[in-house]
């Protein structure tokens, strides 16, 4: 079951199956639910004015109508994929657009030797990289990316 949050997140775009074919903008209301929930008014209108863009609504309908289409699409994840690297999912404690019970959910589907884990970050919302103390979670992530890396590593450019 879609959580009621993820599904006003989105409800912009899924209101409207014409949107399947075009940009979708959001109201300085609807971006602060759906990306800074946790910030306040006036930060959240900052953000927008700063990053708000209209975005394709073909993602959202391509999910939406996957189990409807034949064959695979767009959104078609083969989770038992034994080539598949390590994967980790991040997710802000108060996400309305990917809400915590929906990354678990992602999590869970992976199956095989691959190894797949979650870290839940409590108070953050979707827009977490705007958040005082993501550098506390970037640097968390880096440092698991860095433990799970598989293949050869190479020196970045200039590096001696």
């Amino acid at each position: 079951m879609v959580p009621l949050s993820q599904l006003r997140s989105t409800w912009a775009v899924l209101k409207n199956p014409a949107n399947r074919h075009r940009a979708v903008g959001l109201t300085e209301e609807q971006w602060h639910y759906a990306f800074t929930n946790t910030f306040s008014e006036g930060e959240s209108r900052e953000l927008y004015r700063r990053y708000h863009v209209p975005a394709s609504g073909r993602i959202l309908w391509n999910s939406v109508l996957a189990n409807l289409m034949p064959g695979p699409q767009d959104a078609h994840v083969d989770y038992a994929n034994p080539a598949r690297p390590p994967l980790l999912f991040v997710s802000g404690g108060e996400d309305h657009i990917m809400p915590p019970a929906i990354q678990r959910s992602n999590a869970a589907h992976y199956r095989g030797d691959t190894t797949t884990e979650l870290r839940e970050y409590p108070g953050y919302a979707h827009l977490l990289p705007a958040q005082p103390g993501w550098e506390r979670i970037a640097d968390e992530v880096l440092d698991w990316a860095l433990a799970h890396a598989t293949g050869a590593r190479t020196e970045p450019a200039g590096a001696q």
